[in-house]
């Protein structure tokens, strides 16, 4: 790793961590500040504020910072793939690792958020109320399932860029271009998922190519990524008919982010470049500023229940101040309701804090509840997976990127009803991924050592 790589001198990146904790807060802010709701005879509606606010596409190319976390994924899944591959540690060890990181907080999530939309569900609520409310608290799980489609395959990528380097973003984006035309010219969504790897794919390459040191040094190639993307974005945008909007816009033809577009791909790229030229200068302010890498640390630790749960104040806030006439709803974007909603946003903050600290604290009691577990349990772990226990994890890793995209486009309650099918099958890719094929080995040896010492009779 470059010394450019390191923001203080040691091993972790603290760049990284500023990336994280920042593009957090602006997919935080972006969501609330462009979402809007209405409440009408007891039943509510979500209206996405862009299309009433004149200058909500451009804010997007602000607020739309979804590359920089498949840039910064790469970069992670590179350090973190070359490290334990060097140590031994084989694919289907390295794979589990990482998606347990993923899936024990999500699996928590949708267990607290499965058991709000029962009890709605057993209390009366409408059908209208319960799928707004399930969309609301859903949406947001479709970057899982593209990273971990990425995460899957990060070995073979990470071959595949130490032979071919830049070769190998260069053939996903010319197979993604045509993919995105077929999209737009003949509405062929189906085959417009490819895009959501090969897009988002691409700037977990670049992130490959960043943990290389590919770019150290080399501002150059950074800038001319920025310029070339920024110009290529330009003519999309201003002959092709590309929205400036880099986020979806209801009824409009052209969608540049479902599935993502060319438009999208460029202005990815641009962003990586504008990422990559400000790291040096942002090292160097964050080795002399230990206050800024302390919460770069924490705004990065906190990334994934922040991004998991922002969305969950929302809807908490709706249901008890709308009905209670606590809020008020003044025309969309009108001055009035932008006061309003600068007090909700006020709310919000508040409530995540809350929420955030309560998730802190049962953090805390269940890593020491399974930490004793584990220290009683004494089994010895397998080094070598066998071929069954990968070919459970890919299986299981297929299983797990269906059910969270069927979640995040229909919701937890589509048409009213608790999205059972789709929470199944989450469950059983967890545990196909989770749960290694050799733990009944390990348990039954560890059963043997307690026989033999009298443990077990």
């Amino acid at each position: 790793m470059s010394r450019e790589a390191t923001a203080s001198g040691g091993d972790r990146n603290e760049y990284v961590d500023l990336l994280r904790g920042a593009s957090i807060v602006a997919v935080v802010v972006g969501h609330w500040l462009l979402t809007g709701i209405q409440y009408r005879a007891g039943e509510f509606t979500g209206v996405d504020a862009i299309g009433y606010v004149s200058w909500g596409s451009w804010a997007t190319l602000v607020l739309q910072v979804v590359p920089v976390f498949f840039l910064v994924g790469g970069f992670a899944n590179a350090l973190s793939w070359s490290r334990r591959s060097a140590a031994g540690s084989t694919w289907a060890d390295w794979l589990r690792l990482r998606m347990r990181r993923l899936l024990g907080p999500t699996s928590a999530y949708l267990a607290v958020a499965t058991l709000c939309v029962v009890v709605a569900q057993a209390a009366g609520v409408s059908a209208n109320n319960l799928y707004q409310a399930g969309w609301a608290l859903a949406f947001q799980l479709w970057f899982l399932a593209a990273y971990a489609a990425l995460l899957v395959a990060t070995p073979v990528l990470y071959a595949a860029h130490r032979r071919w380097g830049a070769a190998v973003p260069g053939v996903m984006s010319v197979v993604a271009v045509p993919i995105s035309a077929v999209v737009i010219q003949w509405r062929w969504h189906l085959i417009g998922w490819a895009n959501y790897v090969l897009v988002w794919g691409v700037f977990h390459q670049v992130g490959f190519a960043w943990h290389d040191g590919r770019f150290a040094g080399r501002r150059a190639r950074a800038a001319a990524l920025f310029v070339g993307a920024t110009l290529a974005l330009a003519a999309l945008i201003g002959w092709a008919s590309f929205p400036v909007s880099m986020v979806g816009v209801p009824g409009a033809r052209i969608q540049n982010a479902s599935p993502p577009s060319m438009a999208l791909l460029m202005f990815g790229l641009a962003q990586c470049g504008v990422v990559l030229v400000a790291e040096p200068f942002a090292a160097r302010w964050l080795a002399r500023h230990p206050t800024g890498r302390t919460l770069a640390r924490r705004g990065a630790g906190l990334s994934m229940p922040i991004y998991l749960w922002h969305m969950a104040p929302v809807v908490l806030v709706g249901v008890i101040g709308y009905p209670l006439g606590w809020l008020a709803q003044p025309p969309l974007g009108s001055k009035r309701w932008w006061v309003e909603h600068l007090i909700w946003i006020g709310v919000l903050i508040v409530v995540l804090a809350g929420v955030l600290a309560i998730l802190t604290a049962s953090r805390s009691v269940w890593r020491r509840v399974t930490t004793r577990a584990r220290a009683s349990l004494r089994v010895e772990p397998v080094t070598a997976a066998t071929r069954l226990d990968g070919a459970l994890i890919v299986a299981g890793m297929v299983v797990i990127c269906a059910a969270l995209g069927r979640l995040a486009v229909g919701g937890l309650a589509p048409d009213g009803r608790l999205d059972v099918p789709g929470l199944i099958a989450f469950v059983v890719g967890a545990v196909l991924v989770g749960v290694p094929w050799p733990l009944r080995a390990r348990l039954k040896a560890a059963r043997v050592r307690l026989a033999g010492a009298g443990g077990i009779r």
